[in-house]
């Protein structure tokens, strides 16, 4: 009778350890998918205000300069995108 016992009790021992192996791997994955869901919400926002920044603030519209529209005496003359539009225009043609 005794080994039915040690038998049963090790079967109920067995179920205990096993239950709360199980509950504690339950409540961990339950955090993390409150944790992507918090993230998730972050990303979003940021995406959102990205966008909302992107409306503010639009893009500036640089004035390409041609070989035609070059003037030497521009103070303000980019002399890199005059020589790189005529690479450009070596390159297209």
């Amino acid at each position: 009778m005794s080994s039915l016992n040690v038998l049963r009790y090790s079967a109920l021992a067995l179920g205990v350890v096993v239950g709360l192996k199980t509950d504690i791997n339950l409540q961990c994955s339950a955090k993390k998918h409150v944790e992507e869901d918090a993230y998730q919400k972050q990303v979003a926002l940021v995406k959102e205000a990205k966008a909302e920044w992107a409306k503010l603030h639009p893009p500036k519209v640089t004035k390409s300069t041609t070989a035609t529209e070059v003037n030497l005496e521009d103070p303000n003359l980019d002399y890199a995108a005059v020589i790189l539009n005529a690479v450009e225009s070596l390159k297209s043609t």
